[in-house]
């Protein structure tokens, strides 16, 4: 069972060298995911970058006294995920500033699951930790592509707002996600709106609460106090409210 908790991995090596002993595997790296150590072998003849040998790495785990086993399937890649995800991020860090953004452009943020900002102004912090707010996990990059995650452009001195979406992948970050999921239950929850209703109005909710700044917002706003008209009262005081408070929060420097 996969741990809660994103696994730690120590890479042994980067770039394989092969080995004189064919029944010798050559270890790649550990990962440790729920309380256990898991080591990452490649084969004996493998040369070159680890990378290119993916499907080729065995996983193996702890079995008993002096033994162990395979691990194969989905705990395989997982494993295997951690190990890859581990070695891009190395070689995306190894030349860019302390408390800079890979684009050279932005300064790093680091930001709470829940949407508080610690850090976006080039400071620099340690990855981890908990928000001083509300306890709530804090994170520095996209959990879905590992991205770092922009903070203040170093350049032009505006004031920041807090970002929604990856700027890569587009995926929506955890604070957003949470709105968003809150969003489509209340409405499903709704039996007066059609299905049609529901996602008409999603649509145009996320387009205001991911950037309520956007030209359009005024209109998008008038369209869903219209689309609501046929939603119960107390869903539509609520998705009203959460939306103004996205909006006014997001005005916040």
């Amino acid at each position: 069972m996969m741990d809660n908790k994103a696994p730690k991995v120590v890479v042994n090596q980067k770039v394989l060298h092969g080995s004189d002993r064919d029944e010798l595997l050559q270890r790649v790296a550990a990962v440790y995911d729920g309380g256990l150590e898991h080591r990452v072998l490649a084969p004996p003849q493998a040369k070159g970058p680890a990378l290119e040998w993916m499907e080729h790495l065995r996983v193996r785990k702890p079995a008993g006294v002096n033994s162990e086993e395979d691990v194969e399937n989905a705990y395989r890649i997982f494993i295997l995920k951690a190990f890859e995800q581990e070695i891009r991020r190395q070689d995306r860090d190894a030349n860019r500033a302390k408390g800079m953004n890979p684009d050279g452009e932005h300064c790093d943020a680091q930001i709470c699951l829940k949407g508080h900002v610690l850090h976006c102004n080039g400071t620099p912090f340690s990855s981890g930790g908990y928000c001083t707010k509300c306890g709530a996990r804090c994170i520095d990059e996209c959990p879905e592509c590992q991205e770092p995650i922009h903070g203040m452009n170093a350049y032009k001195g505006a004031l920041y707002s807090l970002p929604q979406f990856c700027h890569k992948c587009g995926h929506p970050y955890p604070w957003m996600e949470e709105r968003l999921r809150t969003v489509r239950e209340l409405l499903n929850q709704d039996k007066k709106l059609s299905a049609e209703d529901r996602n008409s109005l999603l649509e145009d909710l996320q387009y205001v609460m991911s950037d309520p700044k956007a030209e359009l917002v005024p209109a998008k706003e008038k369209l869903i106090e219209f689309k609501l008209e046929n939603a119960s009262k107390f869903v539509r005081e609520l998705i009203l409210d959460l939306a103004a408070k996205v909006i006014v929060e997001s005005a916040k420097p």
